[in-house]
């Protein structure tokens, strides 16, 4: 899928990383309905976190792909910058709804949010195993 520059919308990086996301809201969801007696929420903050957490993501790329482009290194790392603002407010605005409103944990959200870590540790290793045939043919 691409956009009309013919760029991805979606790269390789970003899936494998939305992969390694996915199997960490499993795990903090499942060791979550150990500790937390009230499962529902808890299963409402994970999914909510995980979901602010892939578009964290894809949005980090995004604002590298679209910050490369400028030549001019000024502009580029306000572009980051201002990623980096806008995905922090709307994780302090998830947190902030969660709890004011109680549909979800607002810890389980945090927790869940801070898959991008692993996510982006696991990345390499993600995609040399998902890519084996084809580092092979290359050797």
């Amino acid at each position: 899928m691409t956009n009309r520059n013919s760029e991805p919308l979606i790269n390789d990086m970003v899936a494998e990383m939305w992969i390694v996301q996915a199997a960490w809201a499993v795990l903090c969801g499942i060791i979550g309905c150990f500790i937390v007696k009230d499962r529902i929420t808890l299963i409402v903050g994970v999914v909510c976190g995980t979901v602010l957490s892939c578009a964290g993501t894809w949005h980090i790329w995004y604002t590298l792909n679209s910050s490369l482009g400028t030549g001019d290194d000024k502009s580029a790392s306000r572009k980051v910058g201002g990623g980096y603002l806008i995905r922090y407010i709307a994780l302090i605005a998830l947190i902030l709804v969660l709890y004011f409103t109680g549909w979800g944990n607002p810890f389980a959200a945090f927790v869940a949010y801070l898959g991008m870590k692993p996510a982006a540790y696991l990345q390499p290793s993600l995609h040399r195993s998902l890519h084996k045939d084809i580092n092979e043919e290359v050797r």
